[in-house]
């Protein structure tokens, strides 16, 4: 009888130790680093808005038993990172859910059983460079949750922000800010349809440029062949756009069509009510003017409606100021 009271008493201190404590934990992990970096913000808002780009700056990327895929967009919102242990059945996703252009970013971090999680990344232009918050917090459930983050996690995820900061800082150090460009003000049209002549692609990022030229230069000798005449700038509607296959039509709008032959197809564009902002630049920076219009068309409630388009104004064989290149972009919405 007293060796069973020992062992009650033993139990008793030993579920103490355990389920006090943690009453004095935080009920949230919460990590935050800070560092300023000599880089601009549109360059390391660069590194940071496309997730591929992690794999050269992130400190988890560098773990050799976790393999990962990418869905969605390359960069902005919708961009996501799916990965999975070699070794465990265990894994997560990481996801961009908000973008303010060089200032702000969140993602949304979900590891399945474990539960989730929100980080943030903070950019503010100093005289030095670029000073860059990147923030995480998630839920730390009573009693085990608490031990967890207090004694694992959040260590681990304190050096790991603070080795990705200093690999972020070393990598941008020596790079300049892609070329100048600008966003103008959003605004909604009503859209006219338009016949164009049409080629469809789907490529890897790396080969868009290769196929808009092409696909550009065999309409146009259509075009010149038939004897039409163009009725505005080239463009092309986007279907898809992740980190494998981009999908695309390259279009060019004609006044009458007389005669084509495959691969060039005939189209009529959308007609109706589009989302609509100018930009002015390079087109490897269309993207934070894209950005633009989606929160435009987020905060306004509007509800999307069609394939966006991209209209190519300037022609840049004649105009080598790249940031004088103007694209119009369209987004149908209801």
């Amino acid at each position: 009888m007293k060796a069973l009271k020992i062992i009650i008493i033993i139990l008793f201190v030993l579920l103490g130790i355990f389920l006090i404590p943690p009453l004095f934990m935080p009920s949230e992990m919460y990590v935050e680093k800070t560092r300023t970096m000599q880089a601009q913000p549109e360059v390391i808002w660069d590194q940071v808005i496309c997730l591929e780009k992690w794999e050269q700056w992130d400190f988890w990327h560098q773990d050799t038993n976790i393999v990962g895929h990418y869905e969605g967009p390359a960069c902005g919102i919708g961009a996501k990172n799916i990965w999975k242990y070699k070794t465990m059945d265990a894994g997560g996703s990481q996801e961009i859910v908000e973008a303010k252009p060089f200032e702000y970013i969140k993602t949304f971090l979900d590891f399945g059983e474990m539960g989730t999680a929100d980080a943030e990344f903070m950019l503010e232009k100093t005289d030095e460079g670029t000073k860059i918050t990147w923030n995480i917090r998630s839920a730390s459930p009573y009693p085990v949750g608490r031990w967890i983050s207090t004694l694992m996690v959040k260590p681990g995820v304190d050096m790991a922000y603070e080795k990705g900061l200093e690999n972020l800082d070393n990598l941008t150090k020596d790079m300049k800010p892609l070329s100048q460009y600008s966003t103008g003000d959003v605004s909604i049209i009503d859209l006219d349809p338009m016949q164009a002549l049409s080629i469809h692609s789907e490529v890897g990022m790396a080969e868009i440029g290769d196929a808009m030229g092409a696909a550009f230069g065999q309409i146009m000798q259509a075009v010149q062949t038939g004897g039409m005449e163009m009725a505005g700038a080239p463009f092309a509607i986007w279907y898809a756009w992740d980190t494998d296959k981009f999908s695309f039509d390259n279009c060019i709008p004609v006044a009458k069509v007389t005669s084509v032959t495959d691969p060039i197809k005939v189209i009529t564009t959308y007609g109706g009510k589009a989302a609509m902002v100018d930009h002015f630049g390079s087109y490897e920076t269309t993207q934070y003017s894209w950005g633009v219009l989606e929160n435009y068309i987020k905060d306004n409630g509007l509800e999307l409606n069609g394939d966006p388009m991209e209209v190519y104004i300037t022609d840049p064989m004649t105009e080598p100021d790249q940031s004088k290149w103007q694209t119009t972009l369209y987004w149908p919405v209801k």
